[in-house]
């Protein structure tokens, strides 16, 4: 009963969506239990060197791996899969041989000249001390792209067959790996503790992906060798992604050494900020992004234009119709979000009031940034990886020039405000390219949702903005975090019924839509589940 109701899931995009959504949502509250408990242990300057240490290994596996070998391996996999299985098999064994050689030099590089990159990187704004925390944690990770490496190849190999369960509770493992680092080993072991713990939730990160791939078939064995059209095919595309994605690296690179200019704690503000914003983006975008680009590549492949516009314009409303409401209610309620998430322990309350401010800056651009996965994979699955790499190369410019000017004049928030100056630049170029590629975007119906939606949203925000001054004059305590998490919940949990109520009422066909699609999950179930008893 169980595995028919996965292969129901995964065989639709909203399903896959969904399944995507919900174990995102549980890896993002652990990830959210993570930084607390960074927060609560090291503090907002004790946690700016852990912080670093992540940065050079997770620029160089967000360069090289993280986005560009998926959306650069799939299109060629498939079609090769789609004439020989047989062959398409020895395509991935060979990139899985190429980026083992790869990553492993890496890694040793790091490992050697893990000190000279942290001090380029934090300069003297770190104290001796923390500089060598860094360094120290730097060098226990290294190893981790090679892992990670490995893990996206089988990643690849499970989208492509449309099987998201392991896809999806992987990243969910990494960050137990994390959180059992901070609880076990960092008693023992200090901030090493945290690295140590990585290191662990990357291996079970791999473990999940490759014991999945094993079950679609994939087998170790001989490869097709780097001169294989399929493999130089991949390779051809994943130049300019890799182009494109080290900009975007870059700009979360760039904003250490801004960021600690800015003096300590400002690197764990921005940080937190930045994470807690992650967590809708994510979950909305990029699940919607990440179940939908194997059908895009088929309908594109085939030349279904027409199906691929009705596909994108179901996507997009459905993420618009999430996300905005959502935007909303971080505006409303994010001083109280941040309290509860990172306002303990050993942050002051100064510290939260500066990343509830940053993440509010970030929140405007929550529409824009939820849209560009889809956007971009609307071109990767025609196999064009240069238009996107050229908006990301102009949107990450914006940011970084805006956060050398603004970063002086308004602290961290100039930051958040800067990316999310590029992020509606980057979205904004994409969808005017797009339009012009395809001939229509199914606009006029996207403007009218966009419209009701933010009707709506309106009347949301009304009711939520009402709930809280009702909760204070009750006699809420928001001195204390009980009271602070009751207003979060109460008032949010009411923003989104009544969100949901309104747009019932008001006939939002994205409400009507995805109760339509969940009936007809729940009688495809229903009807399996009969089927198997008879």
């Amino acid at each position: 009963m169980w595995r028919k109701l996965l292969e129901t899931i995964q065989t639709t995009i909203l399903g896959g969506a969904v399944l995507v959504g919900v174990t995102g949502i549980l890896s993002k509250l652990f990830g959210l239990i993570r930084q607390r408990l960074i927060a609560s242990t090291f503090g907002a300057e004790g946690a700016d060197p852990i912080y670093a240490a992540f940065a050079i290994p997770d620029f160089i596996y967000g360069t090289l791996i993280l986005g560009s070998l998926l959306t650069s391996f799939m299109p060629v996999f498939i079609a090769y899969r789609q004439r020989d299985q047989a062959e398409a098999w020895r395509i991935s064994r060979s990139i899985l041989n190429i980026l083992m050689i790869v990553f492993f030099s890496l890694g040793l590089i790091l490992l050697v000249a893990a000190e000279p990159l942290v001090k380029l990187l934090v300069g003297h704004k770190f104290g001796l001390a923390a500089q060598h925390t860094a360094i120290v944690l730097t060098r226990i990770m290294s190893m981790n792209m090679l892992l990670f490496s490995i893990s996206n190849v089988f990643a690849g190999v499970l989208h492509s067959f449309r099987h998201f369960v392991a896809v999806s509770l992987a990243p969910i493992f990494n960050n137990l790996g994390i959180i059992a680092g901070l609880l076990w080993f960092v008693p023992v072991l200090g901030p090493a503790g945290v690295a140590w713990g990585a290191v662990g939730g990357a291996f079970l990160h791999t473990t999940i992906h490759a014991a999945a791939a094993w079950r679609v078939g994939w087998r170790p064995g001989r490869g097709a060798g780097w001169r294989h059209p399929g493999v130089r095919q991949i390779g051809q595309l994943l130049v300019p992604r890799t182009v494109g994605q080290s900009v975007t690296q870059l700009n979360q690179l760039a904003t250490i050494p801004i960021a600690t200019r800015l003096g300590p704690a400002n690197l764990s503000i921005f940080r937190w900020a930045n994470d807690i914003q992650d967590f809708p983006v994510t979950i909305m975008g990029l699940s919607m992004a990440t179940v939908a680009f194997p059908r895009f590549v088929e309908l594109l492949s085939q030349g279904r234009r027409e199906e691929f516009v009705q596909q994108f314009s179901t996507i997009v409303r459905n993420i618009l119709f999430v996300i905005i409401p959502v935007t909303v209610l971080f505006l409303q309620l994010r001083a109280q979000f941040v309290r509860v998430i990172i306002g303990a322990g050993q942050v002051s309350w100064p510290e939260t009031i500066a990343t509830a401010q940053t993440l509010g800056f970030f929140a405007l651009s929550f529409f824009a940034q939820s849209l560009i996965p889809v956007l971009a994979r609307s071109f990767y699955a025609m196999q064009d990886t240069k238009t996107p790499m050229r908006y990301t190369i102009a949107a990450v410019s914006i940011a970084i020039l805006g956060s050398v000017v603004l970063s002086p004049i308004m602290g961290v928030q100039g930051l958040a405000l800067a990316y999310s100056v590029s992020s509606v630049l980057n979205a904004g170029l994409l969808a005017l390219t797009l339009h012009r590629r395809i001939g229509h975007l199914d606009d006029d119906r996207i403007i009218q949702s966009v419209i009701k939606i933010l009707g709506v949203t309106i009347l949301m925000a009304l009711t939520v903005q009402a709930t809280k001054y009702f909760l204070v004059s009750f006699g809420l305590d928001l001195t204390r975090a009980v009271g602070v998490l009751a207003q979060a919940v109460v008032a949010g949990a009411v923003g989104l019924i009544s969100y949901a109520i309104f747009a019932s009422l008001f006939r939002l066909s994205e409400a009507s839509l995805l109760t339509s699609v969940w009936q007809q999950l729940r009688d495809r179930v229903w009807r399996n589940g009969l089927t198997r008893s008879s």
